[in-house]
């Protein structure tokens, strides 16, 4: 059996999963969605895509 690990390395871990989901939702088209992180590649997708939607 594996060691329990600590509460303190348990909740960094469920941090950083969570401060590293996706910010951004684009739909680019009626069956082919992107998650994105930052702003910086959401205007590089608009630019390639521009009849991508931004979904909430």
């Amino acid at each position: 059996m594996a060691r329990k690990k600590s509460n303190a390395k348990v909740q960094k871990v469920l941090n950083e999963i969570k401060n590293s989901t996706p910010k951004f939702k684009l739909q680019l088209d009626s069956r082919t969605t992107i998650t994105l992180k930052t702003e910086e590649q959401l205007k590089k997708w608009m630019q390639m895509y521009p009849k991508a939607e931004l979904v909430a």
